[in-house]
């Protein structure tokens, strides 16, 4: 939608391609429909990528947040409301509903034309342009067409990996692809009894040699761990190839760091659960303890240095026990993707064939939850829609109807 808005004001005959009986299908489910539009300030260094992260770092120059703010609040006309506690942005009134009405309307304004229940078979790359397959027969020509087509997450929604396929048979590097931004599972009996709680944690990790952390909620289902710190730290487990070896999630519990626990256990007197309770719910508290190899009902008198260190260890580096993740269908976003440095930081375009550009979910880059993910939907939808000559392209997830397109354009 975004990139239909930017080249339909370029003047450019713009068509945009969608399977579904609407727009923004995906975007009604961001934020239980609220839209979590965008985040209110931006880490670049919260990305996570397979391919080059200059490349990325000059991808994300390209649309600063305060533009995009101001093209959502004042081109748009959609009231912003930031959440101060989770650095969220929402968009108020109708939410997501309200954000594709204004898009699908901005973009037609401009002279772009949306064609639905619509569906590509293949792209083929002529000597001048494009010729797009329809999947009920008949050809459409563009010269410049903008693959959108999302990744594999929230399949219900049309994401079946379209744009892997087309990008791969097109000669592409298509990095691994994985459920991101995913609830995980666990078998570990020891944490039946804790769904619902929810508390505050630090995961450490590492992806691709690279160590990272976050911070935030964890939440505890019935099928094992969610919640945004859990969701932000599972492509340890979910990115890594056939055969490879899941990351470690170690996990610091409650409000205090590693010395503040070590103080308050040095200090301690009375029952220890009576003191990890003060920062735990009780029923973590007391899980924890067992998986130290210590009773619940232990005395700080007992405690000798044995066994503080165990129990140090569980407060601040636990391993989460974890044995797998909830898949494509609860997965937030797709990891993975069209490698960045095969396409252009400043328009996009694919460095093996002019005229042909990616945006979104189908490249490989993605951020944590609080919207980053819209803010990349949004940045690389402008980015390629906003370069090039009046004759560019836009489109949506590229898909369209039974039709001959009369003439020459964008798609």
């Amino acid at each position: 939608m975004i990139s239909a808005v930017f080249r339909a004001r370029s003047g450019s005959r713009t068509i945009v391609l969608e399977q579904n009986d609407r727009a923004g299908a995906k975007l009604s489910l961001t934020g239980g429909g609220r839209c979590n539009i965008l985040p209110s300030s931006l880490d670049a260094s919260r990305f996570v990528t397979s391919s080059s992260r200059n490349s990325l770092a000059r991808i994300l120059r390209r649309w600063p947040l305060d533009e995009a703010v101001r093209f959502f609040s004042e081109d748009a006309g959609i009231t912003l409301q930031p959440e101060e506690v989770t650095g969220k942005v929402f968009a108020s009134a109708d939410g997501a509903a309200g954000v594709t009405r204004r898009l699908v309307r901005m973009a037609e304004d401009g002279g772009a034309s949306f064609h639905y229940r619509s569906k590509v078979a293949d792209l083929e790359p002529l000597s001048s342009g494009w010729a797009v397959r329809l999947a009920g027969g008949g050809t459409i020509r563009a010269n410049r067409v903008i693959v959108a087509t999302g990744g594999r997450s929230w399949p219900g929604t049309g994401s079946g990996g379209w744009g892997f396929r087309i990008a791969a048979r097109l000669g592409h590097k298509i990095r691994p692809v994985y459920p991101a931004l995913v609830p995980l599972r666990s078998s570990d009996p020891a944490f039946d009894g804790l769904s619902g709680i929810v508390v505050g944690v630090v995961i450490s990790s590492v992806f691709e040699g690279r160590p990272f952390r976050v911070e935030g909620p964890l939440l505890f289902t019935h099928r094992g761990f969610s919640g945004p710190a859990v969701m932000d730290a599972s492509h340890a487990v979910t990115g890594v190839g056939e055969g490879g070896t899941p990351g470690v999630l170690s996990v610091c519990w409650g409000g205090p760091d590693e010395p503040g626990w070590e103080s308050a256990l040095l200090g301690g007197k009375g029952r220890v659960l009576g003191l990890l309770e003060k920062s735990l719910p009780s029923r973590l508290a007391s899980v924890l303890m067992v998986k130290a190899g210590l009773e619940p009902s232990l005395s700080f008198a007992d405690l000798d240095r044995g066994r503080r260190r165990a129990l140090l260890n569980a407060l601040v580096r636990f391993p989460l026990p974890v044995s797998g993740h909830c898949g494509w269908d609860e997965a937030e976003v797709t990891g993975g993707g069209v490698a960045l440095e095969e396409v252009r930081p400043d328009t996009l375009e694919s460095r093996l064939h002019p005229g042909l550009h990616f945006a979104g979910e189908v490249l490989d880059a993605f951020g944590p939850v609080g919207g980053y993910n819209l803010y990349w939907a949004w940045l690389s939808g402008f980015t390629p829609a906003s370069a090039g000559t009046s004759q560019a392209s836009a489109a949506g997830r590229p898909r369209l109807g039974r039709r001959q397109s009369p003439g020459r354009g964008g798609i």
